[in-house]
């Protein structure tokens, strides 16, 4: 039996990607490697030369977007910005920011350590709104409605496939809609803000947004089901 192919990590984000997030090698092919997401198994393909071997790193960002400077002050000039979930190696740390291994700089508040967990997944959630809507999107650059419930889960340590169909398995089945459930509807789902409202990435806003839940519930042909995790 051969040996499984070594894990490598998105070196930049395009679209969907964060930065850190590991990929499973299966193939290559004309510039494009061929594998599975490390954390949920979703098959696909990523542009070879994103990828670069994969490391350990020390902390997880959490603001939707965050710029990275040249210097440890906002008056730098801007070299990057990294997206909500990406992963990166904190080698120093500053008053206020924090030193990357690449050598440049982030604020130190828009980051976690990559062993902690944001339990509040409907707070994470808020960090999204207004993130402009694509689909196959998770990331603070554009998102859509399953993956905004993932990432906002798999920060509090809630593992959710990504997509729609699957993630209605999660938790119980409820009649009333309270704050944090899960409500789905066909190929849409979002998650409840209170009883009457609910948060959601989707094409019609084309951004994640706070809306009545009867709204939704009138375009998209009927809730299908609330889902109680907790």
């Amino acid at each position: 039996m051969k040996n499984p192919p070594p894990p490598v990590c998105a070196a930049s984000w395009k679209h969907s990607w964060c930065l850190g997030e590991a990929f499973i090698v299966e193939g290559e092919e004309n510039g494009w490697s061929r594998g599975a997401c490390g954390h949920d198994g979703y098959k696909g393909w990523v542009e070879t030369a994103k990828l670069k071997p994969a490391g350990k790193p020390t902390h997880i960002i959490t603001a939707a977007r965050s710029h990275v400077y040249a210097e440890a002050t906002i008056k730098s000039p801007l070299q990057r910005t990294l997206a909500f979930g990406s992963r990166v190696t904190v080698i120093e740390e500053g008053e206020q920011y924090a030193r990357l291994a690449e050598g440049d700089w982030i604020y130190k508040r828009h980051l976690m350590l990559a062993e902690d967990t944001l339990p509040d997944y409907l707070a994470t959630a808020h960090t999204f709104l207004e993130t402009p809507y694509y689909w196959g999107g998770r990331s603070g650059f554009g998102i859509d409605c399953s993956g905004l419930v993932q990432v906002s889960l798999a920060l509090a340590g809630i593992q959710a496939p990504r997509d729609t169909e699957e993630q209605i398995t999660l938790g119980v089945e409820t009649d009333r809609p309270r704050a944090t459930d899960l409500a789905f509807f066909p190929g849409h789902v979002g998650i409840m803000v209170d009883a009457d409202n609910i948060l959601h990435a989707n094409g019609f806003h084309m951004k994640a947004v706070i809306e009545p839940l009867w709204m939704v519930d009138e375009r998209s042909k009927g809730v299908t089901a609330i889902r109680k995790l907790s």
